[in-house]
């Protein structure tokens, strides 16, 4: 009776220690999509090329930047619409040329460590990375115009990133989004949401949105399993964005364990702990 208790015992101690170590492993090979918000921006001056570089030497999946245009039709990288907060000058940046945005210091107000880091342009990342990093592109209207679609795709393909599959697009506005699919339906495209509630994601929304996008990136205080499961139900990927930095890491393994396909992070390396 001894024996056949021993045996029992040792039969359920096996397949436990099977079931976690085979539990472990799917969760380690699941795809999970690490963005480096703005590139390494708790470390270096956000959408600089310092920022960038860190970014990328701790391996983060995709590196994201915003495009903005200047008034000489450059594309250059900034998140906010003026220059105010990330240079020590001010006023809106499609009122400066390339050359005049290039004068600005744009890393003192970071620390001066990187007092003289300057505004770049989206070429000169591609020129410094090429295709040893993934590109996860933000674009926008300009004066309520389609301006910048068409010279980002060219130069995409110019540096051969599309048909590397280098790069996904996102924006806020559909219709920036609905030009670039027009112009190449290859590119991947994540459509931006700033939705208030779950009640947003209707059916006829998101037949609206599959019909140009691969995926949804939405705040995450609206993201649960549930909604995941709709969204892939849609063929629909899921990148939650966190507003909250003091609760993003709780956030990122929450909505991880939900089922999402990706996380844009302000903090790279603790994002990629989650994944250990």
């Amino acid at each position: 009776m001894k024996k056949l208790i021993l045996l029992i015992l040792i039969g359920l101690f096996t397949f436990s220690t099977i079931k976690l170590f085979s539990v472990s492993t799917v969760k380690a090979n699941r795809p999970m999509m690490v963005i480096a918000h703005r590139g390494a921006n708790d470390k270096a001056p956000e959408e600089t090329m310092p920022a960038y570089k860190i970014a990328v030497q701790e391996k983060a999946n995709y590196i994201e930047m915003d495009l903005r245009e200047t008034k000489d039709n450059q594309l250059v990288l900034m998140h906010d619409p003026t220059i105010d907060r990330t240079t020590n000058g001010n006023g809106e940046v499609n009122q400066y040329s390339l050359q005049e945005l290039q004068k600005f210091d744009a890393g003192s107000w970071f620390n001066p460590t990187y007092k003289n880091e300057r505004i770049i342009t989206l070429e000169e990342l591609i020129n410094q990375f090429g295709s040893k990093t993934n590109y996860f592109i933000e674009t926008r209207l300009v004066d309520n115009k389609l301006k910048m679609e068409k010279p980002l795709v060219d130069l995409l393909n110019k540096k051969g990133l599309i048909k590397k599959n280098k790069v996904i697009i996102e924006s806020f506005s559909a219709m920036s989004l609905k030009k670039i699919h027009d112009i190449n339906n290859k590119i991947p495209l994540v459509q931006l949401m700033l939705c208030t509630s779950q009640k947003d994601f209707t059916t006829e929304k998101i037949n609206q949105w599959k019909k140009y996008a691969m995926g949804i990136g939405v705040n995450s205080t609206l993201v649960n399993k549930a909604l995941i499961d709709i969204l892939h139900q849609n063929h629909l990927k899921v990148y939650p964005f966190f507003f909250n930095t003091e609760t993003e890491l709780a956030e990122q393994k929450r909505v991880m364990k939900d089922g999402a396909d990706g996380v844009f992070t302000n903090h790279i390396s603790d994002t990629q702990s989650l994944l250990k």
